[in-house]
């Protein structure tokens, strides 16, 4: 990796951007869900699929496209990737039929980990005392994808119907892709003697050597998974007794989820101090203290708020920490080791989003506040035990 090259302010901007709107192509279809099952005739069950196959292709994308960047020139494979993303919301947008419709998705679900192909790319460019930052910068970009997709994607379809969405989306992502093409720094990658099959191989064998990866991939696992416990069932408890949300209302909530970027910037600025370790006792003792202000959301709203945000900045902060110690290595190894950590992350996701549902579906919102208790215990007690700090 060439790294006489430097990351200006505005190339760091523009790729927390790109991140941010690859990662929200994914989540348009979150509040569509029912308008798009009732167009295509689709009961209530199988539109809540939708949401499903797109995580699985997420899921593969991360596992067997996200390596190409060890194997391919990085800058070419970020823009065909984004061009390939832009033309499948195109699909989406004029998709005459419910597997056409569904083909998009599946194809956006995957090559929108184009994200993940960017954020070690700039990891690697940066320098070691400002990478913590930037990483947050990235991570900032990230997040307000996630959770303003939901606010642009429910408000666009309200006014101009679900497909207008997907027409918007479709004309940023290409923009984007030609502004990447532009804009992005060329890196002379250095030649690899692995094929793209041993690649995917050595993803694995690299998290059972490396203690580091395989224990920040298990805190990254159990931090998605407190993200996935919360925003899962959050939006039925808005829905019903005592608040009666209305889904224009339920959808600016995200916009709380939002101030989390904040601890984005901390979790940085820790990392780039050389405190990540400190950062991760404080987070799991902040999950702690957000579920404990979660459990009373129940009734009372002020504490719903309080909870969200500060469970979102220690969610964010936790995952900087980690990805900063994880990029602390062979640039050669980058796209790998972001497949590890992040499909261990997804994982974590994944589960933490059935549990969820079924607690909630059981127990209430006192049992999804339990369990979301449970799981901040469970990072306190490895966030004790695990003391490796250096990729080897």
């Amino acid at each position: 990796m060439n790294k006489s090259i430097k990351l200006s302010s505005g190339q760091i901007f523009m790729m927390a951007l790109a991140i941010g709107l690859a990662v929200a192509s994914n989540y348009f279809v979150f509040p569509l869900i029912e308008v798009t099952g009732r167009y295509f005739g689709m009961n209530v069950a199988s539109s809540g699929m939708l949401i499903t196959l797109t995580q699985l292709a997420y899921a593969l994308g991360l596992i067997f496209l996200v390596p190409l960047g060890d194997l391919l020139d990085n800058k070419k494979l970020i823009v065909s990737l984004y061009v390939v993303v832009g033309i499948s919301a195109l699909l989406i947008a004029f998709a005459p039929d419910l597997w056409l419709f569904i083909a998009g998705l599946v194809m956006v679900g995957a090559f929108c980990t184009v994200a993940q192909v960017l954020m070690p790319l700039a990891a690697s460019l940066s320098e070691p005392e400002q990478r913590g930052r930037v990483i947050g910068t990235l991570m900032s970009g990230l997040l307000l994808g996630i959770l303003l997709s939901r606010t642009f994607s429910g408000m666009v379809a309200h006014w101009w119907g679900w497909r207008t969405v997907y027409m918007l989306g479709a004309a940023m992502l290409l923009l984007m892709a030609l502004i990447l093409q532009c804009k992005l720094p060329h890196v002379q990658r250095e030649h690899s003697t692995l094929g793209y099959w041993k690649t995917l191989v050595s993803v694995w064998s690299l998290l059972w050597r490396t203690p580091l990866l395989r224990q920040r991939g298990v805190l990254g696992a159990l931090d998605f998974c407190l993200f996935s416990v919360l925003w899962t069932p959050l939006t039925l408890l808005l829905s019903h007794a005592p608040y009666h949300f209305s889904l224009s209302t339920i959808g600016l909530f995200g916009l709380f989820g939002a101030l989390g970027i904040f601890g984005s910037n901390v979790g940085g600025w820790a990392a780039d101090k050389g405190h990540t370790y400190a950062m991760t006792i404080v987070c799991a003792l902040l999950f702690l203290l957000s579920w404990s202000l979660l459990y009373a959301g129940g009734v009372h709203l002020w504490a719903l708020i309080g909870g969200v945000i500060l469970l979102d900045f220690a969610i964010q902060a936790l995952h900087i920490s980690n990805q900063s110690l994880i990029y602390r290595s062979d640039p050669a190894l980058k796209g790998r080791i972001t497949s590890g950590y992040m499909s261990m992350y997804f994982i974590g996701g994944v589960l933490g989003s059935l549990a969820s549902a079924m607690a909630y579906a059981h127990y209430g919102w006192n049992g999804v506040s339990l369990l979301g208790g449970g799981v901040a215990t469970l990072i306190l007690l490895c966030a004790l035990f695990f003391k490796c700090e250096r990729i080897s």
